[in-house]
């Protein structure tokens, strides 16, 4: 009898192995669908997020990006992630892909600074943009952020939410120009005069990155850089020399004044070197640098991100490497490291909301079944509708998830026809991220307000 058992257990050491945490075993002889299969955990709903608050576990920064901006599913399964980690885990601040002013009346209006409504506020802040924030899911949300501060007890930290994209360098400049003519009319023409440079083209920006790469003496450096340092230099009257100087309304100008000296090098150097990859690594520089002057400024908080798969996954595992192009995910990979838990989400097929060229209005088009090729046409083999996959369970799975695989990418405009050259690239999904929220079948955003 005891021959007969050494012989099964024998036999079983060869079938099975531990994996990299020494708490699962593992089939030797499985196929690698079979890994995939065993290793997926099924959720019931857009709110099914216990499993994945528990593996963020006491992580402060957390990534959640989306593979199409105007997903229904990816909004809300965000969404409720958010409201958990703000709930049980204290995190204080959300970071958004959008734009500083704009995204600064949402959050006006969650600290209840504004007699704004929550549809006056998403409407003002970006009235066309219904992919970041003028949709039904954000309305619900900013509803409930309000709703929580006001429950908070008397002095806790409230929640804030702050923009930290690129592209509001009108507004931007017109705002901070009203601040400082709040308390020094000298100064706020210093800074319209500064800021004049631009008039000679027309505040285009395109027309002033071609201009300067004709001729170098155009350039309008010098005057962004002047007017930012006034305020990092403290040569207007600031919080650190003046208590009745309000530290939020400061913070904002001076965000302000980030955001006219970034894009101003981001247009001037894409011209220059004549290469979209300068003009892409100086955003997600200018985002990394406002995310962690928003985290200085609230005292370090535990912070939620939320942008696309292509800003929050490590560049390092993707095609961008090869065009030497860096995103927010690598520069916080290699700045917090295991401090951060970085989330992707996939969809195979369904409908999106999105437009179908720049600047035209959007509007809920059908998605295509994705490539065969892809890491979505993967998941979808698993008829599996809605799971989340941990991509580093163990090294065998993280091996073949690191294949390199297509990857969709749907932002503002969709190309369906153009699909595999305007949305499409190679990934090595276990180095982009931590998790995969995966959604078969997706639907568009909810109704544009008007």
């Amino acid at each position: 009898m005891l021959k007969l058992q050494l012989i099964v257990l024998s036999f079983m050491a060869i079938l099975f192995v531990f994996d990299a945490k020494g708490d699962r075993y593992v089939s030797t002889s499985q196929t690698p669908m079979d890994l995939l299969r065993q290793s997926v955990i099924p959720l019931n709903s857009l709110d099914d997020s216990e499993d994945i608050i528990l593996h963020i576990g006491q992580k402060p920064l957390v990534l959640i990006g989306d593979s199409t901006h105007g997903t229904h599913e990816f909004y809300q399964q965000r969404i409720n992630i958010s409201k958990r980690l703000i709930q049980e885990k204290n995190f204080k601040l959300v970071v958004l892909e959008g734009d500083w002013p704009n995204v600064y009346t949402l959050n006006q209006y969650i600290q209840s600074q504004t007699s704004l409504s929550a549809r006056q506020v998403l409407h003002s802040s970006n009235p066309d943009a219904v992919w970041l924030w003028n949709n039904v899911e954000m309305l619900n949300f900013i509803v409930w952020l309000k709703k929580y501060n006001e429950n908070l007890p008397a002095g806790e930290q409230k929640v804030s939410v702050h923009g930290m994209d690129i592209y509001s360098f009108n507004q931007s400049r017109e705002q901070l120009i009203d601040y400082l003519q709040l308390f020094s009319s000298q100064a706020a023409q210093q800074a319209y005069q500064r800021y004049q440079c631009f008039a000679l083209f027309n505040n285009n920006l395109h027309r002033y990155g071609k201009a300067v790469r004709r001729d170098q003496s155009l350039s309008c450096e010098k005057a962004v850089i002047e007017q930012y340092l006034d305020f990092s230099d403290c040569r207007y009257p600031c919080p650190e020399q003046y208590k009745s100087i309000d530290d939020d309304g400061f913070f904002y100008a001076q965000q302000n004044a980030r955001v006219m000296k970034n894009t101003e090098k981001s247009f001037r150097l894409q011209y220059w070197f004549d290469d979209d990859t300068v003009s892409w690594n100086q955003r997600d520089r200018h985002m990394m640098e406002s995310l962690l002057a928003s985290a200085d400024h609230l005292n370090k908080p535990k912070t939620i991100i939320w942008a696309h798969n292509s800003h929050t996954g490590d560049a390092r595992a993707t095609e961008m490497a090869d065009r030497a192009q860096l995103n927010i995910g690598q520069l916080l990979r290699q700045t917090f490291g295991e401090q951060m838990f970085s989330i992707g989400m996939l969809t195979y097929s369904g409908k999106v909301m999105a437009a179908d060229d720049w600047n035209l209005p959007a509007k809920i088009k059908r998605l295509l079944a994705a490539h065969p090729y892809s890491n979505e046409a993967l998941f979808h083999q698993l008829a599996i509708p809605h799971f989340v996959l941990y991509l580093h369970q163990s090294a065998d799975l993280s091996q073949y998830l690191n294949q390199s695989r297509l990857q969709r990418h749907v932002g503002v405009v969709y190309r369906p026809d153009d699909e595999m050259d305007s949305h499409y690239s190679y990934t090595h999904l276990a180095d982009q991220f931590d998790a995969i929220i995966f959604i078969d079948s997706s639907s568009g955003l909810g109704t544009i307000f008007k």
